[in-house]
């Protein structure tokens, strides 16, 4: 009788031990609960790298004295405020954007970005800080009276970015000539190498108020879109702060004050909230 119950007692201890390292094992392979959040990171080091556009005026561009000015670096100075700490400006285009994120070069990129279904399989987006749309440009001496016109012409772009991707599926016959850099693509229209330069309807606003020769097509953008914050993926502590960064700048009406001071024009209207 007593060997039978020692014999329980040993199973049911084994037991115990198999189960508690099955536990263990288990919980060693999910994700570290301990791991160091980037906003945690931010705020020991000081510093924020913020990922930005050189040449997208209004939006972001570098200038003479070596600084970014524009709505992006606006918002990007609020963000570091908020966090009280000092920004490093990573200067970027439409194609090296996710690759920084995904290569921990930078924190953050907020550059413009459209968050489309493609690219949200690669990076997280934020909530949307604005939106915009697409505006082609062209001389008023060669003018276009609809976007179908632009079959059988050169059009510039800005290589990977949203004029890029929608002049390419939408208008199969125009001849896209694409450009590593904004400036480089609206100095095409310039020095007549291309009929018609698509981008941003902000940064057509932009160039429009120094470039008298050239108009845009009148009424609303075409393909309007959000624009949001893009970070890698991974870290829903970092995506949950710059959202209610976000929520806070919209609610306040900064973001809408930042938008007018930089374009002219009221903020387009946001759903989200």
């Amino acid at each position: 009788m007593f060997l039978k119950n020692k014999s329980a007692i040993l199973i049911l201890v084994i037991s115990i031990v198999l189960l508690l390292a099955g536990c263990t094992s288990q919980a060693s392979t999910g994700p570290s609960q301990n791991s160091e959040s980037r906003l945690d990171k931010i705020i020991k080091a000081k510093k924020i790298r913020i990922a930005t556009y050189a040449d997208s005026p209004g939006w972001s561009v570098l200038n003479e004295k070596g600084e970014y000015e524009g709505f992006d670096p606006d918002v990007s100075r609020k963000l570091a405020e908020a966090l009280g700490v000092e920004i490093e400006f990573v200067t970027t285009d439409g194609v090296n954007r996710i690759p920084l994120l995904e290569s921990d070069k930078v924190d953050v990129a907020i550059s413009v970005f459209t968050p489309t279904n493609e690219r949200a399989k690669s990076i997280n987006f934020t909530n949307p800080y604005a939106a915009a749309g697409l505006v082609p440009m062209y001389s008023k001496n060669k003018p276009i009276k609809s976007w179908d016109d632009l079959s059988g012409k050169k059009v510039s772009v800005s290589k990977g970015s949203t004029g890029d991707i929608a002049v390419t599926k939408h208008f199969p016959e125009a001849e896209v000539v694409r450009f590593d850099a904004t400036a480089d693509a609206f100095l095409a229209l310039k020095t007549g190498k291309v009929d018609v330069f698509v981008e941003e309807d902000g940064i057509i606003l932009d160039l429009l108020k120094k470039n008298a020769e050239f108009e845009s097509l009148p009424g609303q953008p075409f393909l309007s879109a959000y624009i949001a914050m893009g970070v890698k993926k991974g870290d829903q502590e970092w995506l949950n702060y710059l959202n209610h960064f976000i929520r806070n700048l919209n609610y306040s009406g900064e973001t809408a004050e930042l938008y007018k001071n930089r374009f002219g024009v009221e903020i387009p209207k946001l759903l989200t909230y």
